[in-house]
């Protein structure tokens, strides 16, 4: 089961992932990714809500680190995931970081929108500092 929307006032992408994702769905996540990356401006920020999402095995993996480097190849910023499962979240760690990106953590969709709204708050003051 998965959603994924976005939001292109925040400029922000979020995605949730949640039970044991088959290779159709997965083809579909990532689609439906694509699709709503594609409404947002270049350094778009995402979060990914896996705090429902079983381990996957290997092609699972791969699918989703083609996901997450296709999303680095359309610009996107920082990123938050939310999750709770442990093994869940060592694996999507290792595709974030073979994608080539970090990743940051919350316990909450409501604590990374949070910390995301900070950083956007404090690029615009050294962006205003800058000029």
């Amino acid at each position: 089961m998965f959603t994924v929307s976005s939001d292109p006032d925040r400029n922000r992408l979020y995605i949730t992932l949640s039970g044991y994702l088959e290779g159709p769905e997965r083809q579909e996540v990532t689609k439906a990714v694509m699709a709503e990356a594609a409404k947002l401006a270049p350094g778009f920020d995402v979060i990914t809500d896996i705090t429902g999402l079983h381990a996957t095995n290997k092609d699972g993996l791969k699918d989703f680190l083609r996901a997450k480097s296709a999303l680095k190849l359309r610009g996107a910023g920082h990123t938050i995931r939310v999750t709770r499962i442990p093994l869940s979240r060592i694996q999507l760690q290792r595709i974030t970081e073979e994608a080539g990106y970090q990743q940051d953590h919350a316990d909450s969709l409501e604590e990374a929108d949070r910390m995301l709204d900070a950083l956007r708050a404090d690029r615009r003051v050294r962006a205003d500092i800058g000029s």
